[in-house]
């Protein structure tokens, strides 16, 4: 019985509130009671502590969704000929995003649990909003004058609950917990191809910018082997701990050379920030993120990112910019809805 309201509780919780947390001024996870940090076990069985921490999870994405639409950005729906019932995901652009002619800035998370504008989940509820969400990187980016687009690659299909869920026998059985996939909508590849081929390629802005951290690296570059007018496009990428491998996911030699002019890697390191670290992946300059902490490495090498986007954007207007001639796409044609 206990199991059963515990169950409807977490069904019915829409607000941190409803789990006793709130974050303090300085971005940190606290207890509305105790103004401790946060804790994992919540209840004798570990089944119970799962379900707590996802229907948790799934109330902190949208937190974060809320501290996006803080920022002024707002839900770009895809596909976007897809009707009101139809199973949808989202990303978030700010208001000039598509239409204003300055330059563009796209992050590009890791793949895992973390929705738009989540770096980690875990440094979330366990470091805070600095370090765990992608805030600070969109409130710099517009306040110098960017417009932003903030992907939601691991956003790709449509949770329905199982049935009978609030069985408390059902709950019992860890195997049953997991929520079932509905409709797919979209590998976090076919997300990015979508959004770039039918917003970003035709966006106003000329020159864009990409910070992908993790697999968000690899899944750009699958991007780029793809789409060739992603060199005609993009003007940098920052990659972060990057999971991208030139050799494996069969890149071409001209998109190697891109890479090669265009890209940066912070990498995980001990050596102090942007000082050059060796790496079997040479297609671009790799320097130290300043950590050995995947999840860490966005908010280390946050200032040297921009600084980095600076030092491009002033090359580009001392010399002209080298663009490759569009050619058609390397694919077999083949659309991703």
């Amino acid at each position: 019985m206990e199991e059963r309201m515990i169950l409807k509780q977490l069904e019915n919780a829409k607000r941190l509130e409803d789990f006793k947390y709130f974050f303090n001024e300085k971005g940190q996870l606290r207890h509305t009671k105790t103004n401790q940090p946060f804790v994992f076990k919540q209840y004798n069985a570990m089944i119970l502590n799962h379900q707590w921490y996802a229907a948790f999870g799934t109330v902190l994405a949208e937190y974060v969704y809320e501290l996006l639409e803080d920022c002024r950005l707002k839900r770009l729906y895809i596909p976007a000929d897809a009707a009101k019932d139809e199973a949808r995901s989202f990303c978030f652009v700010s208001e000039g995003a598509l239409n204003n002619p300055s330059k563009l800035i796209v992050l590009f998370q890791d793949r895992g649990v973390m929705r738009a504008g989540a770096w980690s989940q875990q440094l979330i509820v366990h470091d805070g909003l600095d370090t765990g969400t992608q805030i600070p990187y969109v409130k710099r980016a517009l306040r110098e004058h960017y417009q932003v687009i903030v992907l939601n690659p691991n956003h790709n299909f449509v949770a329905i609950k199982p049935k009978n869920c609030m069985d408390p026998e059902y709950a019992s059985n860890e195997s049953k917990v997991k929520m079932e996939k509905g409709w797919e909508l979209a590998s976090g590849e076919q997300h990015t191809f979508y959004i770039w081929e039918h917003f970003i390629s035709k966006c106003a802005a000329a020159s864009v910018a990409f910070i992908a951290h993790g697999y968000g690296g690899l899944a750009f570059v699958n991007l780029l082997s793809e789409y060739s007018d992603v060199m005609t496009k993009v003007y940098a990428v920052a990659f972060i701990n990057s999971n991208h491998d030139a050799d494996h996911q069969n890149v071409g030699q001209t998109e190697r050379n891109w890479v090669g002019r265009h890209c940066r890697h912070w990498a995980l390191s001990a050596k102090p920030l942007d000082k050059p670290v060796a790496s079997v992946k040479m297609e671009c300059a790799h320097v130290s993120a300043g950590t050995e902490d995947h999840d860490l490495a966005p908010a280390s090498c946050f200032h040297s990112i921009f600084k980095y986007f600076k030092k491009v954007s002033t090359a580009q207007k001392t010399q002209p910019f080298l663009r490759t001639p569009i050619v058609t796409r390397s694919s077999s044609g083949k659309k991703p809805y």
